[in-house]
């Protein structure tokens, strides 16, 4: 004779909010016993603990907070949206500050006192630009995602100038042409103005490698 498998569970039938016998029938599939209603077993709700954000954006820092699986492994890199009243940010992980003390780049939920993260939706790009033997910084607001590639042209506060290098943040130097990388993945981009005599062809470059981005601010 077949062993018969009995397990508590609330019935959407007769008892939704308490917990009833119930028979295994088969799989996922539960009979209760109360009322001869079959259902799926229920899933386990996963418990979610509360965790403190530190969210820098533009050199300044601000708490938030997040709702995040008790089960989970956080990673250096991970992203997630953290919304808080009107605030709402999209975040990249940079290190975990764990309960025991320092930091690390990975650990459970459960081992994490706070998450430290940079905002990612709004980036400032710093860019290099090359004129006359000397080097001017420039300072550009734009959203996280939109993407920079090597070799198009561009212009920033009254320069046309021509992207010839972009350094990644967690990488090297990247130089080759029609390498694209998002604003939240760079640490520098390097430009030169273009020569007089080119300024003057302008108008024949490919519309598809020119892009205005309006004018940047000087950084320090």
């Amino acid at each position: 004779m077949d062993k018969i498998e009995v397990v508590d569970a609330a019935c959407p039938q007769c008892s939704p909010e308490e917990e009833v016998m119930h028979t295994v029938v088969k799989n996922h599939l539960i009979k209760c016993e109360k009322c001869g209603f079959i259902h799926r077993l229920p899933h386990e709700k996963k418990r979610q603990v509360d965790l403190k954000v530190i969210v820098s954006r533009e050199g300044k820092s601000f708490p938030q907070h997040v709702k995040v699986n008790e089960d989970e492994e956080l990673h250096a890199g991970d992203e997630f949206i953290v919304d808080v009243g009107d605030e709402v940010s999209g975040v990249r992980i940079q290190s975990l500050e764990l309960k025991t003390g320092g930091r690390s780049e990975h650990a459970k939920v459960t081992a994490v006192r706070a998450i430290w993260a940079r905002a990612i939706d709004e980036v400032i790009v710093k860019i290099a630009v090359q004129r006359r033997g000397e080097t001017e910084s420039l300072d550009y607001k734009i959203n996280g995602d939109y993407e920079f590639t090597i070799g198009d042209f561009m212009k920033l506060q009254g320069y046309d100038v021509f992207i010839t290098a972009i350094k990644e943040r967690d990488g090297g130097i990247f130089k080759r042409e029609g390498k694209s990388i998002k604003a939240k993945d760079i640490k520098r981009i390097y430009s030169q103005v273009l020569k007089e005599e080119r300024r003057s062809v302008g108008e024949g470059l490919k519309a598809s490698k020119s892009k205005k981005l309006g004018n940047g601010k000087r950084s320090a």
